[in-house]
């Protein structure tokens, strides 16, 4: 057929679930987290607290001098995620966790099935070996777990053989607490079928008790799944729903429709059920550039753009509202106003309803736009310009801050990751 998604954005991974098993039985009967092995004035000189404040200011600037490099090894951009006090690793073995502090390695939790990449630690991989995994892990995901703030990755496993069977291709979940990095529970998931080709998980989505999964084959977007968090179970699976987003109770992604077809649309993270779908024009290219917030970024084959709400599909902000394809659309984590950028084309501000808040035109003047963003947190944007970094307040436009010590890849209220091509450099925030 002539209908086409995007690439760039839809050759994530595939995978599909079928059946799940029961997680292991290392948590506490509360499912808080390990029983503690260890006495109890052993545990407090060993106490390790990765919990963020609130009250921590958001950082404008961070100390130039790397603090720590972390071992992430050759990837051009390694699936790790900042939360709290600690750095989360996912690899093709697990989940590590590095503290932001010391840089030292405070939990490392290996799958409990066999690994489906057998591969060396993250620091070892060659260019190839980092080139194959980059569809094949997930960058780590925080939730929380009756009640308790926490991390979940997910990794790709051989699962032991059933019913005289032999060992076939699934994933292994894994919970860890997001205050000391201690496993909380593990969950075996079984894919419809047996795929054929290398098994991948490439995008996560979470909301309340309930997270969805990207899976791919062969590096190309397959299907969706989704399990719940105090309670882990496997809750649904879709191959005909190829997730690329979400916000709230609602997912975004590409349904295949017969023919090879496809509609975009909306489905309902809780149960997958369809919200709504609009079906891709005969001879048109749609791609959907998540953004972190209600609305994604929708483009076509012309230079203009739109965004769309994720829970309904109506448009927020029109074609000929001044987005363009070329700008990048953001909303850092915690944020409340998505920044539309991009060097050639300036900067709009946009809020959760589709309201543009504020416009900065292309040019060097000083209340134009000549940059390209880097990384968000809250509504603060760090951006590249010609003359060095900046931090801009995405919910005015401002420049806030003229010098914040690097170019980050990754930031929160403690650190800022840069990712170097042979590893990880933490950089600590200046009060």
């Amino acid at each position: 057929m002539n209908t086409r998604v995007g690439t760039g954005v839809v050759i994530l991974a595939a995978a599909v679930l079928a059946t799940l098993g029961a997680c292991s039985g290392e948590a506490g009967e509360d499912g808080s987290g390990p029983k503690p092995t260890t006495t109890p004035q052993a545990r407090r000189e060993n106490i390790v607290d990765l919990r963020g404040d609130p009250a921590v200011p958001d950082p404008l600037k961070f100390d130039p001098r790397a603090a720590h490099v972390l071992p992430t090894g050759v990837m051009k951009f390694p699936p790790i995620a900042l939360h709290g006090r600690a750095a989360w690793l996912s690899h093709a073995a697990g989940l590590t966790v590095y503290d932001l502090g010391t840089g030292k390695v405070v939990s490392d939790i290996e799958t409990e099935n066999t690994p489906t990449y057998d591969v060396p630690a993250p620091a070892k991989l060659s260019k190839k070996q980092a080139e194959k995994l980059g569809n094949r892990v997930p960058v780590p995901e925080p939730v929380q777990i009756n009640g308790v703030p926490a991390v979940v990755t997910v990794v790709p496993v051989k699962l032991a053989a059933k019913d005289g069977g032999e060992e076939h291709a699934g994933f292994e979940v894994i919970a860890a607490r997001a205050d000391n990095g201690k496993l909380i529970w593990r969950l075996p998931v079984d894919v419809y079928g047996d795929p054929a080709g290398e098994l991948g998980a490439l995008q996560m989505s979470s909301s309340g008790d309930t997270v969805a999964v990207a899976w791919t084959v062969n590096g190309s977007l397959t299907g969706t799944f989704a399990f719940t968090l105090d309670k882990p179970r496997m809750v649904w699976q879709r191959s005909d729903f190829l997730l690329i987003g979400g916000y709230g109770e609602a997912l975004i992604g590409f349904r295949i429709e017969a023919g090879q077809d496809y509609s975009l649309a909306g489905a309902a993270i809780a149960d997958g059920r369809d919200l709504w779908h609009k079906r891709v024009p005969d001879g048109t290219t749609w791609a959907i550039r998540e953004g972190g917030g209600p609305l994604v970024k929708l483009d076509d084959d012309t230079d203009q753009a739109q965004l769309i709400e994720i829970a309904t599909g109506d448009v927020a902000v029109p074609k000929k509202a001044g987005l363009v394809k070329a700008m990048a659309c953001d909303r850092g984590e915690g944020g409340t106003v998505m920044l539309c950028a991009s060097k050639e084309e300036g900067a709009i501000g946009v809020d959760d309803t589709g309201k543009i808040l504020w416009r900065r035109p292309a040019g060097d003047g000083a209340n134009e736009w000549n940059a390209a963003t880097e990384a968000d947190f809250k509504d603060l944007s760090y951006v590249k310009g010609e003359d060095g970094p900046f931090v801009v307040d995405a919910r005015t436009g401002r420049t806030v801050g003229t010098d914040p010590g690097i170019v980050p890849d990754r930031v929160n209220a403690y650190a800022a990751l840069v990712f170097t091509g042979k590893g990880t450099e933490v950089h600590h925030a200046s009060r």
